[in-house]
C-alpha cells in the first residue's frame, strides 16, 4: 500500500508545481490580483464544464440500468456526506460567539463543509484512476450534488440572506450545464461527436479545454498565497481547526457513511460508487468561499488565508487519506 501514498504525493506534487509559477508572477508583480477573477470565470464557463463532459463523452462506460441506478446512488451519498459534515462543522465552531467571530464562523464552517471536488477533485481522481471513465462519472456526480447545495445552503451560510439562495444558479451554472450536456451524450451515445472513430480530431476540443482545470486553478493557489502574509496564513489556530474538519473529519465521516455497503459488497463490482464521494470529500477547501466572502464585502483576507492554507496542507493528508479508504 505503500505504493499508493507515494502515487497520491507525486499526483499532489504535480498540481502544486503549477502553483509555483502563480506565486513568482505575484511576487514579481506581473499577475495583479484582480486578475484572478478573470480566471475564475474562465475556469467556472469554460473549462470545468468542458472537463465535465469530456467525463461523460470520451470513452463512457455504457449506459445500462445498472450505471444509471449507481448515479443515483452516488448523488445520494454525495448528499448526505456533504449535510453530514455541515452539521459537524457546525458543532466544531459552536464555541465562537459574538457578530466579529460569527463572520469568520461562517466562513470556518463554509471550509469544513464545501471541498474543491471540481477544480481539484475532478483531474486529481483523473489521475489517480488513469482516466478512469467509471470513477471521473461518479465523482461528477458528486459536483452535481455539490452545485446544488453550495448555491443554496452555502450562499445563505456566508451571506446570511436568504436572497442569496438560488435554485435558478444551482441549476443554470455552467458546471451543472456541462453536467447535463455530458450525460445526454451518455445516454445518446449516436449524437456523441467526442466519442466518434470518424471524427475522432473533436475529442481534443474537450480533452485540451478540461486539461487547463487543475493548472490554472493551482496557479491561483500560488497568487492567493503571494498576497497573504506567513502569519496571516499560518498563525490562525482556528484556520487549523476548519483544515482538520476539511482533510481529515470530512473523509472518516463520509467514509463511516459507505462502510456498511463497503463490508457487505453491495458495490463490489463497482467500488468507485463509494469511493468517489469519499475522495471528493477529502478535497481541499471550495475556491467559491473566497468569491462569496469577496461578495459579501467581509472578511476577505480571512477567507483567502483559510481557502489557501486548507489548500497546501492537504499535499500532506490526501496521501494519507488515500491509502487508509484503499484498505
Amino acid at each position: 500500500m505503500l505504493d499508493i501514498i507515494v502515487k497520491v504525493l507525486l499526483i499532489m506534487l504535480v498540481l502544486f508545481a503549477f502553483a509555483l509559477p502563480g506565486f513568482i508572477l505575484k511576487k514579481t508583480n506581473l499577475v495583479r490580483s484582480d486578475s484572478l477573477y478573470s480566471v475564475s470565470n474562465i475556469l467556472l464557463c469554460f473549462a470545468q464544464p468542458l472537463l465535465i463532459v469530456k467525463a461523460f463523452a470520451v470513452d463512457p462506460v455504457s449506459p445500462t440500468n445498472e450505471t444509471l441506478l449507481n448515479f443515483l446512488w452516488v448523488f445520494l451519498f454525495s448528499v448526505a456526506a456533504i449535510f453530514l459534515v455541515f452539521g459537524a462543522s457546525e458543532l466544531c465552531f459552536m464555541f465562537m460567539k459574538g457578530n466579529e467571530a460569527r463572520r469568520k464562523r461562517d466562513i470556518l464552517v463554509f471550509i469544513g463543509a464545501f471541498s474543491n471536488c471540481a477544480f481539484v477533485g475532478i483531474p486529481f481522481v483523473d489521475m489517480f484512476t488513469g482516466g478512469d471513465s467509471e470513477a471521473m462519472m461518479y465523482v461528477t456526480v458528486f459536483n452535481v450534488a455539490f452545485n446544488l447545495l453550495i448555491w443554496t445552503l452555502g450562499a445563505y451560510l456566508i451571506t446570511q440572506d436568504k436572497k442569496q439562495i438560488s435554485l435558478k444558479k444551482a441549476l443554470l451554472n455552467p458546471c451543472t450545464i456541462g453536467s447535463v450536456i455530458g450525460f445526454i451524450l451518455f445516454l445518446v451515445p449516436q449524437i456523441n461527436i467526442f466519442n466518434m472513430e470518424e471524427v475522432a480530431e473533436l475529442q481534443q476540443i474537450v480533452v485540451y479545454a478540461g486539461g487547463m482545470t487543475a493548472p490554472l486553478s493551482m496557479l491561483m493557489v500560488g497568487v492567493r498565497a503571494a498576497e497573504l502574509s506567513p502569519r496571516v496564513l499560518f498563525c490562525d489556530k482556528t484556520i487549523y481547526l476548519a483544515a482538520f474538519v476539511r482533510l481529515i473529519l470530512s473523509a472518516a465521516l463520509s467514509y463511516l457513511l459507505i462502510l456498511p455497503f463497503k463490508l457487505t459488497g453491495v458495490f463490489a463490482e463497482a467500488p468507485y460508487v463509494l469511493l468517489a464521494p469519499v475522495i471528493a470529500m477529502a478535497m481541499p477547501p471550495a475556491a467559491s468561499v473566497v468569491a462569496f466572502a469577496e461578495k459579501m464585502d467581509g472578511e476577505k483576507e480571512f477567507s483567502a488565508a483559510a481557502y489557501t492554507t486548507g489548500t497546501i496542507l492537504s499535499i500532506l493528508t490526501l496521501p494519507f487519506v488515500m491509502f487508509l479508504i484503499s484498505l
